[in-house]
């Protein structure tokens, strides 16, 4: 029996890899899903909001009542609010229309101070409206220190030195292809850097939402949908320059199709993640179909759990209005139906 954890912290990581049976039949690849939703606050973010925490902690000294600001789209202000009652530090939440009503009320669970963003910038988005508004924030909070995950290099180190880890070796060391969605930066990148590190002939994919601005090949903005995925900006994490060193294929697809996804995994495999995990099956699905090795394995990162969606991605009234379609969410089961 492992002993018990000193605190919930400890419990970060060493999520579980499932094969999809049903999900990934009919391809010449095994497909998996690497279930980050088993995090203590739900998602692939705890990871590296500990991380970011532990690396300004030790170089700025931080006490209980330090003041720290983060702007999120959702889980990485859920998982950085976790560590921040931890450790008792004060945590600021710049967060816009676009997060889920079950992510925001987690957050001030948590004991965070939520701050809601209305205007829409430029790019037809909110994160730089967030940013305008971080830099207000610190000015009226001069002690306070900001950790900008989108240019961090403990977010990719969290990666890097765990979840990539983690698939290699329960997969013995035979990865062919891992397929992640594209955010920040620092999940997808840290664990591309692994891997071209231990294990340089594994394919790297990244799939993005049709109009984020993240990756090099974008097509330009335009509205998104789904949440944990896709960004208004060019997060630095990506390293433009190196971008192709580390990255093989990239892909976007469409809110409707990744939904799709979602709640084909759920039905088939019991699995429920959110459109971001379904965009990433689905394009794992399509990796695993073009590879030449049969019985090779392919790895799908999920990122959180769809329960945190069920007023958004997966409600037929909120996909409706923004005239997105997803048939299998018709498809009632209810007695007298």
């Amino acid at each position: 029996m492992a002993r018990p954890a000193r605190s919930i912290l400890e419990t970060i990581g060493n999520t579980p890899l499932v094969e999809l049976q049903h999900f990934g039949a009919n391809v010449p690849a095994v497909l998996f899903a690497k279930i980050e939703s088993s995090n203590p606050a739900g998602s692939m973010k705890d990871r590296a909001a500990v991380k970011m925490v532990e690396d300004v902690e030790a170089r700025h000294g931080l006490a209980p009542g330090a003041k720290l600001v983060i702007a999120t789209s959702g889980n990485m202000g859920v998982g950085m609010a976790m560590v921040c009652a931890v450790k008792q530090f004060q945590l600021y939440c710049l967060v816009d229309p676009k997060i889920s009503p079950a992510t925001e009320r987690s957050m001030r669970l948590y004991g965070a101070n939520v701050i809601k963003v209305f205007q829409r910038d430029e790019t037809g988005g909110y994160h730089l409206t967030r940013l305008e508004r971080v830099k207000t924030l610190l000015r009226e909070n001069p002690d306070a220190i900001y950790l900008d995950q989108y240019d961090s290099p403990a977010n990719m180190q969290a990666h890097h030195d765990s979840t990539g880890p983690e698939i290699l070796e329960a997969l013995e060391g035979r990865v062919d292809a891992v397929v992640m969605a594209a955010g920040t930066g620092g999940s997808s990148m840290g664990i591309a850097r692994f891997f071209r590190e231990h294990s340089p002939k594994t394919r790297i994919w990244l799939v993005d939402e049709e109009g984020s601005l993240a990756l090099p090949s974008n097509p330009g903005p335009r509205d998104r949908f789904l949440n944990g995925m896709g960004t208004s900006v060019a997060p630095r994490n990506y390293d433009w320059p190196n971008f192709d060193r580390f990255v093989d294929e990239v892909v976007y697809v469409q809110a409707a199709e990744s939904i799709s996804a979602s709640v084909e995994l759920a039905r088939t495999e019991g699995i429920l993640a959110g459109g971001s995990g379904g965009a990433a099956v689905l394009v794992a699905r399509r990796a695993a179909s073009a590879l030449r090795n049969e019985g090779g394995n392919v790895v799908a990162l999920l990122p959180d759990h769809g329960s945190r969606y069920t007023d958004t991605q997966f409600d037929v009234e909120w996909l409706s209005a923004r005239d997105i379609f997803v048939p299998s969410l018709y498809d009632s089961k209810d007695e007298g139906k």
